[in-house]
């Protein structure tokens, strides 16, 4: 669906009662329907209100805060679907603290509305200004006073001797003019490594916020001053990696971080290591034994593939499995926990002797199928109780672990 320009008349006064109603009205109704049926609607441009209302069911989950308060405008729905989830910006922002942050690429705002709540100013930088007005509307609408809407060029502004900070954000664009996907840091807008010269003359400290698909390793050597690097996991998805810039830091060896967040955003599950730990970590090979893990997103995308051994006590399957097994149960694991029931060959025959039907929810990890070529061949239903986990061994034998959460 096409979603209309919101209308300078909304950013300044925000929505009508009878438009709030409206929307409220017909909160959990297909937004596409509505606007078919916009003759019953007299006296309301319904196209944009189901703009909101599609943006706001986007929002329900993501944005739960935000999407409760019924004064605020809300971006179209794909900027919804980018933005930051309020679990990770509260994250962020227990990362920063301090007088002055400023957020340079500005967006729906999440992000800076969270970290901003530790600091006692925030400037926020964003270069199209309806997307600038519209942030400055709902900040009023939340409280945040203390943070000021620029429309304008950030790094301009830094440029010409905007005010001094203690911690810079950015979010850049992950897209080109073409509109497809960078692999590089530099590839971004803005292009981060080639300006943090400017950038580290307005603060001492900077926190990068990227894409997961990012390659960890690549965009380390674009940086200079790299502390942390955090892998932040929401749920079952690895969904941002976040990057800290320490203007006095020295040295190449930076920490990573892995972590898996609630939706307030404290901490779940956490792994730190480095990556010379990882290299010299010591690995042990076994067969399943009674119990198995798998790490979560986060963790795989951190690649602590050896040193979750001996931090956690665990063997690996093999090589490029990425699973994990004990015989006694570990506590604490970063992943998903199971109990082994049995160990058969990839048969459906196998298979059915051990979970007594054709229902189970089912994972490959290094085997040469995918999940959905193996249900249609088994014709396997999802769901249930039984946990299939169709994998290759240390022998490079093709197995499937069948197991339940315990």
């Amino acid at each position: 669906m096409n979603q209309p320009m919101i209308g300078q008349e909304n950013l300044k006064t925000g929505f009508s009662e009878a438009e709030i109603e409206f929307i409220q009205k017909h909160k959990h109704e297909n937004a596409s329907q509505l606007i078919l049926k916009a003759g019953q609607h007299k006296g309301f441009d319904v196209k944009k209100l189901a703009a909101q209302i599609l943006s706001r069911q986007k929002a329900a989950k993501k944005l739960p805060e935000w999407s409760a308060h019924d004064q605020l405008i809300f971006p179209p729905a794909l900027s919804v679907e980018q933005c930051s989830s309020e679990a990770t910006a509260k994250y962020k922002a227990s990362l920063v603290s301090g007088q002055q942050l400023t957020d340079i690429t500005g967006g729906m705002g999440v992000d800076i509305y969270y970290m901003s709540k530790n600091f006692a100013h925030a400037d926020y930088y964003e270069q199209q200004e309806e997307v600038a007005a519209t942030a400055q509307f709902n900040f009023r609408e939340l409280g945040a006073d203390h943070i000021t809407v620029h429309s304008g060029d950030s790094l301009e502004a830094i440029r010409n001797g905007a005010k001094p900070s203690d911690w810079i954000f950015t979010d850049p664009a992950r897209r080109d003019a073409n509109k497809e996907k960078v692999v590089l840091l530099s590839d971004c807008t803005p292009d981060i490594p080639s300006n943090l010269s400017v950038l580290f003359q307005n603060a001492p400290k900077i926190l990068i916020k990227t894409s997961p698909l990012l390659d960890i390793d690549l965009a380390s050597k674009e940086l200079t001053n790299l502390v942390e690097v955090h892998t932040v996991g929401y749920e079952q998805e690895c969904k941002e990696l976040l990057f800290v810039l320490d203007k006095n830091a020295t040295g190449q060896n930076f920490k990573i971080k892995a972590r898996v967040v609630d939706s307030a955003g404290g901490i779940l599950h956490q792994l730190d290591f480095d990556r010379e730990t990882e290299r010299n970590a010591a690995v042990t090979y076994s067969d399943p034994q009674a119990y198995l893990y798998e790490p979560h997103a986060a963790v795989l995308k951190a690649g602590a593939f050896k040193s979750i051994c001996s931090i956690y006590d665990v063997n690996k399957l093999a090589v490029n499995s990425q699973l994990y097994t004990s015989d006694e149960p570990v506590t604490g694991f970063p992943g998903r926990s199971f109990k082994i029931i049995a160990v058969c060959k990839p048969d459906m025959k196998e298979i059915t002797k051990h979970i007594g039907g054709d229902k189970a929810n089912l994972t490959t990890r290094n085997f040469p199928a995918k999940p959905e070529e193996l249900r249609k061949k088994w014709k396997l239903k999802e769901g249930g109780d039984f946990y299939l986990f169709a994998t290759t061994l240390s022998d490079n034998s093709k197995a499937v672990i069948i197991t339940a959460k315990y």
